[in-house]
């Protein structure tokens, strides 16, 4: 027979995504942390370009949608507002209408308009910028033009106007501050050189302006900061996301590959091993005739006890890592859960005897058959029997019930007296490999994978697995299969099969 060694870089060759993925930095997964988060207090800018670029595109995609709406709202209430003019400054309504309707509304509709175009991005926040100023600057032209007590009066406008757009139009704070700058000096211009209002005046609209612009320039400073704030958290969340995935996605080729590598050497082991047994039986049987020594046959039917439990171990290997990895598949059938069970305890008799250990085992009620896997279902009973007769001390007792619950499921429960286990490693106790510290428990042997493997396949089934456990008293084991897997006994293999 061809055979072939099985190793480690074999198992890399024939799985390059594993040997990548495995391979890969671990020091990568944390890059990440090292972005530099720091936001300018001055400026209001990221110090890293690139968080920087995707603050903008990210912070504008968000505030488009409302910018365009307090525009196009900013331009309808700039209209209303002409309603005043008759009032405030009559010797110049028409001129004033023709400056607010006719020039500075249509130019705010017209840059709501531009933000559609195919392309518009954040870049063009400079362009939007200009809305900010087209109504101040317009109030600031019919000041210009109007006679007392209108040209120092329409300072309340510019007041209006400016603390709209730095709390709702949500463009760059050196903006809000440019804009508001530029339309502040052109008021200061104009009532100084241009059309000169009184002295007093002056002073107290400069006083109301200066004060409710700085409040609404700092509202707008306190808003990009919170934002930028949030933005950061986001990115801080998103990359802890990535690298949990990451993690993940390393750990489940861990997982996969070390599946892999049990499934190849246990396939690879039954083999030879297969040949022990058999070799042996042959030999302690003497088939082909005496083999001299009685030790020999001895040492013959050692080998192949051995080699026999040897096979056992590598089998519960690949159901739990057929298991883990999701190709462990049931091939259901009726069966009968006594008979089954009486077979196992006929395998169990002597064992016990042998440990001095009184083994039972009751049936409580009328029991019905079981849709379930034959081989699967001795394994559960084997395990959990095989693992009470273990740990538990010689004049001690395992007792095996069979029997249907409160809610109508089946329950195949194992109790001992031995040894118990500890509360903090009852859930230890279901992980592969695992072996709860004991004096008792290193004396025996085993490989951990006993009650790992009853869960997985309860969890196949539909069941459930539970254990109670007290030290120095005693542990119970219950297997509980789920009611909707019962069949009537007359509803033979026949049947079964006919459906």
């Amino acid at each position: 027979m061809n055979r072939q060694t099985i190793t480690g870089d074999t198992l890399k060759r024939d799985d390059p995504e594993h040997r990548r993925e495995l391979q890969a930095p671990v020091d990568s997964l944390f890059s990440e942390q090292a972005a530099d988060y720091t936001v300018e207090p001055i400026r209001l800018r990221f110090r890293q370009p690139d968080l920087e670029h995707r603050f903008n595109v990210d912070n504008f995609a968000k505030q488009v949608g409302l910018l365009r709406l307090s525009i196009a709202l900013g331009a309808v209430i700039f209209a209303v507002y002409a309603v005043f003019d008759p009032f405030i400054i009559p010797e110049i309504t028409h001129e004033a209408w023709a400056i607010r309707l006719g020039l500075a509304c249509p130019l705010l509709l017209f840059i709501v308009a531009i933000s559609y175009m195919p392309g518009f991005s954040y870049r063009h926040q400079a362009l939007l910028s200009l809305a900010m100023c087209i109504p101040g600057l317009a109030v600031v032209g019919m000041i210009a033009i109007a006679s007392s007590p209108g040209n120092y009066l329409y300072y309340a406008g510019i007041l209006i106007i400016l603390t709209y757009v730095n709390c709702l139009w949500r463009l760059r704070y050196y903006y809000s501050i440019a804009m508001s700058v530029l339309t502040c000096g052109a008021y200061e211009f104009v009532v100084l050189f241009v059309n000169p209002i009184p002295t007093n005046m002056l002073i107290n609209n400069n006083a109301f302006l200066i004060f409710g612009v700085g409040v609404s320039v700092f509202v707008n400073y306190v808003q990009e900061y919170k934002l930028r704030q949030s933005f950061v958290d986001n990115e801080k969340l998103r990359a802890e996301q990535r690298r949990s995935e990451r993690l993940l996605s390393r750990s489940e080729a861990a997982n996969r590959a070390k599946n892999d590598f049990l499934a190849i050497m246990s396939h690879e082991l039954r083999t030879p091993l297969n040949a022990i047994i058999g070799f042996s039986e042959i030999i302690s049987n003497q088939m082909f005739g005496p083999v001299g020594q009685a030790k020999y046959v001895d040492y013959a039917g050692d080998i192949r006890a051995s080699g026999a439990h040897l096979l056992s171990i590598i089998n519960d290997i690949l159901d739990i890592s057929k298991a883990e990895a999701g190709k462990l598949q049931l091939e259901e059938e009726p069966i009968d859960p006594v008979e089954a069970l009486n077979r196992t305890m006929r395998m169990f008799r002597q064992r016990a005897s042998e440990l001095g250990v009184d083994l039972t085992f009751r049936v409580r009620d009328d029991i019905p058959w079981l849709i379930a896997d034959p081989r699967l279902f001795n394994q559960v009973a084997i395990n959990l029997t095989s693992n009470a007769l273990k740990f538990t001390p010689e004049s001690g007792s395992v007792r095996v019930e069979l029997g249907v619950d409160a809610a109508g499921d089946l329950v195949l429960s194992v109790k001992d007296t031995g040894i118990g286990i500890k509360a903090s490693d009852t859930k230890r106790i279901f992980e592969p490999f695992v072996q709860v510290e004991d004096a008792m428990s290193r004396t025996q042997q085993g490989t951990g994978l006993g009650l790992p493997l009853v869960r997985k396949i309860m969890s196949l089934h539909g069941g459930t697995v539970e254990l109670e456990s007290t030290v120095g008293e005693g542990t119970t084991v219950s297997a509980t299969f789920p009611k909707s897997r019962f069949v009537a006994p007359q509803a033979d293999e026949m049947q079964w099969q006919a459906s």
